[in-house]
């Protein structure tokens, strides 16, 4: 008796409750590390140009830089540690979480895919308006007094849909350097 080949079983794939966690605490990690690096940073950057004399706001965004730095490389290799403190697996019925066929590698992918996709839809439609606004007031006729063309801004909107693309199209390296235990 043979079973017709086209005929597969489907594998489903399962995880303990503790991976579980240790994805969606890296996840949380690099999520609000590419968040608090280009809006943050950028808005601190910015208000440098206001506050250059006084050096107390510049260690403050020094030091509010490197505590982001050290809470993802945290969140990052110390997962097991901040699931061990928090209990977060006590109090389930069952160890195991059916996810289909569902791996790790491609969950972190997945993520990865939804926050370089999130990065480029926020600011590629900004990164356009300020390309056709720019190009519209170089060949019009007339001068808008007291205008001046804030690149910086431009450039950090050109460098989120940058980077967003190339989370996009590097999710699986990425992925697999956040599957590593």
């Amino acid at each position: 008796m043979s079973l017709n080949p086209s005929f597969q079983i489907l594998k489903t794939e399962s995880m303990t409750k503790k991976d579980f966690f240790r994805i969606i605490i890296k996840l949380f990690g690099l999520y609000s590390l590419v968040i608090s690096l280009f809006t943050f940073v950028p808005q601190n950057i910015s208000n440098l140009y206001i506050y250059r004399d006084e050096l107390s706001f510049l260690l403050v965004l020094i030091g509010s830089f490197l505590l982001l730095i050290a809470l993802f490389l945290f969140l990052l290799f110390q997962t097991d540690w901040i699931i061990d403190k928090l209990n977060l697996t006590a109090n389930f019925d069952d160890d195991q979480i059916v996810l289909g066929n569902l791996n790790t590698n491609s969950i972190y992918t997945f993520a990865i895919i939804l926050i370089g996709g999130f990065m480029v839809i926020d600011n590629f439609p900004i990164l356009l308006m300020d390309l056709i606004n720019e190009l519209k007031l170089r060949t019009s006729n007339y001068s808008i007094p007291n205008h001046d063309t804030n690149y910086f801004w431009f450039a950090v909107n050109f460098l989120n849909v940058i980077i967003g693309y190339l989370l996009v199209t590097n999710c699986k390296s990425i992925a697999s350097f956040l599957d590593k235990k």
